[in-house]
């Protein structure tokens, strides 16, 4: 067991885990590259292939997850393809304005897309609020997943 390597596969488990929470960084993807490499550093002896697959089967689960609940919120709430096309949007450009721009772009942007659709300022906020409960359910859903993936690798090399 080298010590040192756990440490490094952790450390990168742990930003793969705040990318859960970042737009911008693959957290899910990032944790399997990292018990990925960690198993191809101890030739596969812990890290078994049956592991990486299951693991592999889990990140591929939490994109899905995470594409489809955010679309799952804007259809929920009676979303239009304009409503859902400016949450995407307001993601993209709330990474830019940090923590706050990541909460309130999605919401922003959705209502504009909504509102450009409808003109109903009511129906808007609705549609809003319905995409962000969306990307949050799929947020919360991959953080649960990037901690499970670290706490089944430390049972597995521990």
């Amino acid at each position: 067991m080298d010590i040192f390597a756990i440490v490094l596969a952790i450390a990168v488990m742990l930003i793969g885990i705040a990318g859960t929470f970042v737009p911008v960084l693959p957290g899910i993807p990032i944790i399997f590259l990292a018990i990925l490499g960690y198993g191809w550093y101890e030739g596969f002896n812990a890290i078994s292939v049956r592991y990486i697959a299951i693991v592999g089967a889990l990140a591929l689960l939490s994109v899905l997850v995470d594409y489809i609940a955010g679309l799952w919120g804007a259809k929920k709430a009676g979303s239009s393809k304009l409503g859902m096309l400016g949450a995407g949007l307001g993601i993209l450009v709330g990474i830019f304005f940090g923590p706050v721009g990541i909460l309130v772009g999605p919401w922003f942007g959705a209502l504009i897309g909504e509102y450009m659709f409808l003109h109903d300022l009511n129906r808007a906020v609705n549609v809003a609020t319905g995409s962000v409960i969306g990307i949050f359910a799929g947020i919360a859903f991959k953080a649960l997943i990037g901690i499970g993936m670290l706490i089944s690798f430390l049972v597995v090399v521990l």
